[in-house]
């Protein structure tokens, strides 16, 4: 037998709602993946997830112990 037919008898549950159920739960881990991608591609480009104080933009990273945006050059306070 299928594995998913093995589990079907031993929880009650049909075959096909075992593969349903399963399709859709790859699709979410897809979309996870996507999501944890993106964070982690701003994460390695040095992106603290803070907003920059002049632009708005969340794309600070650390200058030494401040904080200088690559959007619009601007710092936390610091020279």
């Amino acid at each position: 037998r299928m594995p998913q037919d093995l589990m079907a008898l031993q929880t009650g549950v049909s075959s096909a709602a075992l593969v349903s159920g399963t399709a859709t739960m790859t699709a979410v881990v897809a979309e996870t993946a996507t999501t944890l991608s993106a964070r982690d591609k701003a994460k390695m480009q040095g992106y603290e997830g803070e907003a920059c104080g002049e632009c708005g933009n969340y794309t600070l990273v650390r200058n030494g112990t401040c904080m200088k945006c690559n959007t619009c050059g601007g710092t936390s306070g610091c020279s």
